[in-house]
């Protein structure tokens, strides 16, 4: 009686420890693929954020070339 109960005490220590590894691992990969992802996110806003700046650099330029000319 008491083998086969600490054979099943072994065995939900064993399942427990499998699923916390496997919960380990899948927010380790989560926490990775969640990097990618953001990190993607932030260079597109980073490149629309220098095309809008470039542009804009460009109309105060020709609109400052303008000016000039006016005087």
């Amino acid at each position: 009686m008491t083998a086969t109960a600490d054979f099943r005490q072994v065995a939900q220590y064993i399942g427990l420890a499998i699923c916390a590894l496997i919960m380990r691992t899948a927010l380790w990969v989560f926490g990775i693929l969640w990097g990618i992802v953001r990190e993607i996110v932030n260079g597109v806003f980073r490149v629309a954020i220098g095309i809008i700046v470039a542009i804009l650099s460009a109309i105060a330029f020709f609109g400052f070339i303008l000016w000039l000319f006016t005087l």
